[in-house]
């Protein structure tokens, strides 16, 4: 591996995958690095008309909710998240499962994975709202998070480029390792020591990360607000944030594999029974109902349809 540089800003994942599935020796590496690194940063992963509808509802999103944001910016909060982005356009449910990450959370994460939070997330110009260096659950009773490294993983998806003083995200890598609270590097100096990456993603990049492992998110220096879309990946039988499943959930009968994500339960079934390798994956007919509601949903007119985020 090559030696990384002080603030490094390059990825030590080398390829990316437009619009392409991951192969197996690919997960393979992908994998190891996520175990061995704590994080692992796809480049271009997004296919392009995902991203484009993607990016063009989050933006709608944002005008939707303007007045919110502005009150929350004026109170003097660092960021905002809108509200109930599932129930806002389909393609945010795909991103959920979508097929180019899918494998790699399954086998980071686990069969019994589900969807615990998800935040559509504007980071407004100025200092950070992160703490420095951290890791999100070093606190959490029950669980030595360094011997569980598929407790929790954070997804972020990057609509948008991102300058490098843009509120990218840092790591240390490898300090998933270490126990919880067993370093504090809450130092000036640090954010230029060669133990950090930072990551400078562009439109359609996927950064996932260990929860563990010490990360921050560092001031926004430019003029420009921080966009980005925050999928947290637990386990069934976790306790879920409300924003981890859109309101109407009847529209995944007979999809097995997104009941299981968004936390539906099933009759005989306990909570620590719901694994994805003992379904069957969707057939047409539910392919093709997803399609269908995609279609219903561009086509009507948005005074037509439920309340969106």
């Amino acid at each position: 591996m090559r030696p990384r540089t002080p603030n490094s800003t390059s990825s030590p994942t080398p390829q990316g995958f437009p619009s392409t599935m991951i192969s197996t020796d690919q997960l393979l590496d992908l994998t190891l690095q996520y175990n061995t690194q704590g994080f692992v940063h796809l480049k271009q992963l997004l296919p392009r008309a995902v991203l484009e509808a993607a990016r063009g509802a989050f933006d709608a999103a944002v005008d939707r909710h303007s007045a919110a944001t502005d009150q929350a910016r004026a109170s003097g909060k660092r960021f905002h998240d809108l509200p109930a982005i599932l129930d806002a356009d389909p393609v945010f449910v795909d991103l959920v499962d979508l097929p180019q990450l899918f494998p790699l959370l399954r086998a980071t994460v686990g069969e019994d994975i589900a969807l615990q939070e998800t935040s559509a997330r504007l980071f407004f110009p100025g200092p950070t709202f992160t703490s420095p260096y951290h890791s999100d659950i070093a606190r959490v009773s029950g669980v030595d998070p360094a011997y569980a490294p598929g407790f929790l993983a954070k997804a972020h998806f990057y609509l948008e480029d991102l300058a490098p003083n843009q509120g990218c995200l840092s790591f240390i890598p490898g300090s998933q390792h270490l126990p919880p609270l067993h370093v504090n590097p809450h130092r000036p100096t640090l954010a230029a020591s060669g133990a950090t990456v930072r990551i400078v993603p562009r439109a359609g990049d996927v950064v996932l990360f260990n929860t563990h492992v010490l990360h921050m998110a560092e001031a926004n220096g430019t003029d420009r607000v921080r966009k980005s879309l925050i999928y947290t990946y637990g386990h069934f039988w976790m306790k879920a944030f409300r924003s981890a499943a859109p309101f109407d959930l009847t529209r995944f009968d007979g999809d097995p594999q997104r009941q299981q994500l968004f936390g539906v339960e099933l009759p005989g079934v306990s909570h620590f029974g719901r694994r994805l390798d003992s379904v069957a994956p969707p057939g047409k007919a539910i392919r093709l109902r997803r399609l269908s509601e995609k279609l219903v949903h561009r086509l009507l007119l948005v005074d037509t349809l439920p309340p969106r985020a």
